[in-house]
């Protein structure tokens, strides 16, 4: 993944560590999709909406909609989806249920894929800016390993 060895979650609080995670993933999704590295690219940048979520959650008034066990709810995707549908940050502008269909086609290589760059990441920038993840400096992160997937 692409946070080892860049980020030591156990030092960190829950709240920094999903945004670190969240950033350092989005980064390298991004790379990995300019370099044709599709099904890698799809689970990292998934890996990254996940982590943006959680930490959403974490540091805004939605914390509170959380009943269960934090840990295990925020471990959930489908707990995390419905906080944010009730919250109305998921509101159908992106279409969350598609981008996981992508991903799972992409892992087992299912007639391959016909969606492209922009059609990827034009919808997933939206959601991550929505979320409060983007804009952010890559320049404040960790600089990627020479030799990272």
């Amino acid at each position: 993944m692409p946070h080892f060895g860049m980020m030591d979650e156990s030092r960190m609080s829950k709240e920094d560590a999903a945004l670190m995670r969240s950033k350092l993933h989005f980064r390298s999704g991004r790379r990995q999709l300019r370099q044709n590295k599709t099904a890698a690219a799809l689970a990292t940048l998934y890996d990254a909406l996940l982590a943006a979520m959680r930490w959403h959650i974490l540091t805004t008034d939605l914390r509170k909609m959380i009943t269960t066990n934090e840990n295990e709810a925020l471990e959930n995707d489908r707990i995390v989806f419905s906080i944010l549908k009730r919250a109305h940050i998921l509101d159908g502008s992106f279409d969350i249920d598609r981008f996981q269909a992508l991903v799972d086609t992409a892992l087992m290589n299912e007639n391959g894929l016909s969606a492209g760059y922009d059609e990827i990441m034009r919808p997933l920038d939206g959601i991550m800016t929505r979320l409060g993840l983007l804009p952010f400096d890559e320049g404040e992160l960790p600089p990627e390993a020479p030799d990272a997937f």
